[in-house]
């Protein structure tokens, strides 16, 4: 990894960034616009969503080792395999630490080379003039954990991987559009696409390096003791996990980039917001990130000393996700009435304080491809109820509305645990019970929810924030295309089992294009599709709340990435 300017760390040599403007001047074939309070002695009440915490961790948070930083999440990571994982956001945190991708994205939308030497654009040969042919560059000081050196054989390795279809892979877009892809020597790859796709230099900023010569004879990737025990070239080592409470990761003090700058990073499971506030406030954890803090305490976080707390930009989009494949959800009007039946403004003034923006997309408002001629169904119970009666799901004898002996009865799930999002859970759940529809709660533990819960779509509805899985690229191929949805056989993040045969036809059209006006024009239709079938329901863009200790140094919140330790390795107690 190398500095803001481009200077890596002594002994490395120079190779430059390259930001959103560089790459579309570059190489037009893309296309787009990629628009020591952690050590104190501490006399608290030491729990962890009220269990005791383990003593390794209480000699951490008692101020008895230094360099160690601990943040705080209220989801568990389960699956560390960056290519398999489901849970994006608590388990990419894991990928930063322990992984490394060709090249990263800082928080000014600039590519920063990683594995890579330099970021490869038309004018520095990387990328060939019409945009089919890419030479990366590997750098030759990258070792894995366990001391073997990293080569482009495990470059390849990945993209192999990525694209074997008995493997649960999240996505494959991008790397479907490759005809060929290999090492031409140990520092150098060639990839070869079949047509030009415009946000192919995200998916290799997406896609982590896995190691060719642990898992390359390992028979099923799926359930490999790797996922759960992973080896990277990432600034930390994956040390321990300790189920239901906390994961540790050891400095690695052989990477080939700047830092690490702490001996310890422990990332902590604490599932109840308000309690995660309590530890946050007396020092027990130093960083809040992820779900962050529940608006309604910003006022009183912003007053705590020596604590920087506000409200940061993220890509993430809560929806209410509809199982297409079951009875109640298969005709989309159904979906547009229980979008209509439910009072989103007042959602969002009364339970998030008009923190969140209003969006009626998987995008937040202020993204280039954004359609803002989207209209608003708005809040009509009214309507909504006649538009079931005419759908044919009648009020039975028990109140609840029904339909060839269906009823209109199903469960929510999310989280356990996250305040806000329970309490909208509540107020959604009055919204539907208005018209005669009857939603039931069903929260579970992070571990549950995301596994094959979701995977397998054998949710009724999920209360979700997810972004795309190519952001800041509006592609959003791996979640509506009809070949995405793993619960069919395949890989992908088409959890709500949407098929229609348009967008996938424009998916394809859009990562092909690379003219953005065009572009822009293709996923504007993509929305406005969406907005009207409904296979999930955008509520508003994600408020994110984090809270620092204020000394924690180099914590750079990163709207660009799915979580804010992408820059973990420069973290540091000051």
């Amino acid at each position: 990894m190398v500095d803001e300017d481009g200077n890596g760390a002594a002994g490395r040599g120079k190779s430059a960034g390259v930001d959103r403007r560089q790459v579309l001047a570059g190489a037009a074939a893309l296309g787009t616009a990629l628009g020591a309070s952690g050590a104190k002695a501490l006399t608290v009440d030491r729990t962890v969503g009220g269990l005791a915490e383990p003593s390794s961790l209480l000699h951490r948070v008692a101020g008895t080792e230094a360099g160690t930083l601990i943040i705080g999440f209220t989801q568990e990571a389960v699956n560390f395999n960056p290519l398999l994982y489901v849970n994006t956001g608590v388990e990419t945190s894991v990928e930063f630490a322990v992984f490394d991708s060709l090249w990263k994205i800082d928080d000014k939308g600039k590519f920063i080379p990683n594995l890579a030497t330099e970021i490869p654009t038309v004018a520095n040969g990387g990328i060939s003039a019409d945009g089919l042919t890419w030479t990366i560059k590997l750098r030759s000081d990258a070792k894995w954990h366990d001391g073997t050196p990293f080569t482009a054989k495990d470059v390849v390795f990945t993209y192999q991987t990525v694209i074997n279809p008995k493997i649960a892979v999240r996505g494959r877009a991008g790397h479907d559009r490759v005809k060929t892809f290999v090492a031409l020597d140990d520092h150098t790859i060639k990839a070869t696409l079949g047509e030009p796709f415009a946000p192919y230099l995200v998916v290799w900023q997406k896609t982590s390096i896995i190691p060719q010569h642990l898992l390359a004879d390992v028979p099923d990737m799926n359930t490999a003791a790797f996922n759960t025990q992973p080896v990277g070239t990432g600034p930390f080592r994956f040390k321990e996990r300790v189920a239901g409470d906390h994961i540790e990761f050891e400095g690695n003090p052989d990477y080939h980039g700047d830092g690490p700058h702490l001996k310890t990073l422990i990332q902590k499971y604490v599932p109840d917001q308000q309690v995660l506030f309590a530890q946050f406030q007396t020092g027990q954890v130093s960083i809040l990130d992820l779900q962050g803090l529940p608006p309604e305490l910003l006022p009183r976080a912003r007053q705590l000393p020596n604590k920087t707390v506000e409200p940061v930009p993220t890509a993430f989009v809560e929806f209410i996700y509809f199982n297409c494949g079951k009875p109640q959800f298969s005709d989309k009007r159904v979906r547009q009435a229980l979008y209509l039946a439910m009072d989103k403004k007042s959602l969002i003034e009364k339970l998030y304080f008009g923190v969140p923006p209003r969006t009626l997309s998987y995008l937040p408002p202020s993204h280039w491809a954004y359609n803002g001629a989207l209209k608003d169904p708005g809040y009509d119970p009214a309507k909504a109820a006649a538009m079931l009666d005419e759908a044919g799901w009648k009020v039975g004898s028990s109140g609840t509305r029904e339909k060839d002996g269906v009823k209109l009865a199903f469960t929510i799930s999310t989280t356990a645990g996250n305040k806000s999002r329970e309490r909208s859970q509540q107020f959604l759940q009055q919204n539907l019970k208005a018209i005669n529809v009857d939603m039931s709660i069903n929260n579970m533990p992070a571990s549950v929810v995301w596994g094959e819960y979701t995977v397998k779509s054998q949710f009724d509805t999920l209360q979700v924030a997810w972004d795309p899985l190519l952001y800041p690229d509006p592609d959003y191929s791996a979640r509506i295309m009809s070949d995405q949805i793993p619960a069919k056989g395949g890989s992908g993040a088409n959890y709500v089992q949407y098929q229609n045969k348009e967008i996938d036809d424009l998916c394809r059209r859009g990562g092909e294009e690379i003219d953005q006006e065009k572009r822009k024009e293709i996923y504007g239709r993509i929305q406005e599709i969406l907005l009207d079938d409904l296979p999930f329901a955008p509520l508003f863009v994600l408020p994110l709340i984090v809270g620092t200790d204020k000394s924690v140094k180099n914590y750079k919140p990163n709207a660009y990435t799915a979580i804010n330790t992408w820059n973990c390795n420069e973290w540091a107690i000051g």
